[in-house]
């Protein structure tokens, strides 16, 4: 529990640092509120996937996690391409 703390505090602070520094000010909130919208379904779905899982197949629960890392991986390499050309769309 103490990691899973020390993880989600690092992780909670970081996303808010890179959400209020992608936008200006005065859409901070509709950014926020949709980010953490997103955040909390897809926490949802995933825990509910994962618990389902679980009473089937141990084996199964690592495949899904491990497809979602590799999904969430290739969404966040796109994310950082988009980033780089609106970055340099601004210059």
């Amino acid at each position: 529990m103490i990691l899973w703390g020390i993880g989600f505090a690092t992780q909670d602070t970081l996303l808010k640092a890179v959400v209020a520094g992608m936008l200006p000010e005065g859409r901070r909130n509709l950014a926020f509120g949709l980010f953490y919208a997103g955040y909390g379904v897809g926490w949802l779905v995933g825990s509910t996937a994962t618990g389902l899982l679980y009473d089937r197949s141990v084996p199964a629960v690592i495949a899904f996690s491990m497809v979602a890392q590799g999904a969430a991986l290739v969404v966040f390499i796109f994310a950082r391409r988009a980033e780089r050309v609106e970055r340099a769309r601004w210059k």
